[in-house]
């Protein structure tokens, strides 16, 4: 289930910092530069677990809560960290700008709870590869603030199940010496064989589930809007919460699987703690 919709939820609600994101740099109080130590080492390293509450596929209006675990390895302004079912990595050495691969996993649907969408033909898992490109910038209302844009591209490589590009924004506030939020927003474009492998309703799978017969096309796949919140207990320890919403539009949010079964407006939300050293 986890792969299923995380994949999903990487490029459609959390285009501008998926929960991965939450809570992952200790914070120093205002008025405080994080000045370099000599005597320390230039690596950082956080660990962290949590669990997210979050749609069966993308399109269900069933929920269920999993684990999910959280990494990220730093140095200076590059980084590899978890992104969902996957990695993503900046391999841009600059504290502004942002650029570096993706690599994903899932997106399949079988076994799911819905007994009629069950009935479909069971989509596989694949391995979806892509580029990120983003820019932050720093005190826009004052030394507390930062806004930060981001563009996206994943392409199924195991199978031919489409692409999907996202663009998404990000406003961050250090609200007081412990507590940062952050609200994003993001769009997701899907092409054509991604609609027909996920939301179209063939002539076999309309007569095996009853769904009507049904043809996606390509197009502005939902928009999303993010919420998260960061507490620093200690300088190393984090506590993080996120919850946001996706409304899918179009062809999308007209499928059977969709309209008939589930529902456009997709939520979740979760907890994070993590440890950074």
């Amino acid at each position: 289930m986890l792969t299923r919709f995380m994949a999903s939820a990487c490029v459609t609600i959390a285009a501008a910092g998926i929960p991965t994101a939450v809570a992952l740099a200790p914070m120093p109080a205002w008025g405080e530069e994080a000045k370099p130590d000599p005597a320390e080492s230039p690596w950082r390293v956080t660990l962290g677990a949590g669990a997210i509450y979050h749609p069966d596929y993308l399109g269900s209006d069933e929920y269920e809560p999993v684990p999910f675990p959280v990494v990220k390895i730093e140095r200076g302004a590059l980084y590899v960290k978890t992104e969902g079912p996957g990695l993503k990595a900046n391999v841009m050495p600059h504290g502004l700008f942002e650029f570096g691969p993706i690599v994903k996993y899932g997106e399949g649907r079988s076994d799911v709870e819905d007994a009629i969408v069950d009935r479909l033909p069971e989509i596989d898992d694949a391995v979806w590869l892509g580029l990120f490109a983003g820019y932050t910038e720093k005190g826009i209302f004052g030394d507390r603030d930062s806004l930060g844009v981001e563009i996206e591209g994943l392409k199924a490589a195991t199978d031919d199940n489409g692409t999907t590009v996202t663009l998404g924004a990000e406003y961050g506030l250090q609200a007081t010496k412990r507590l940062s939020l952050s609200i994003g927003t993001s769009a997701t474009y899907a092409d054509t064989d991604y609609a027909q492998t996920y939301f179209s309703v063939d002539t076999a799978g309309a007569a095996a589930s009853g769904l009507s017969q049904y043809a996606a096309g390509s197009g502005l796949r939902d928009v999303a809007l993010k919420l998260s919140a960061r507490y620093a207990i200690t300088r190393e320890i984090g506590l993080g919460a996120i919850a946001g919403v996706s409304r899918l539009v179009g062809d999308f949010a007209d499928s059977p699987i969709v309209e008939e079964r589930g529902n456009a407006t997709q939520a979740f939300g979760g907890l994070f703690l993590t440890y950074t050293f």
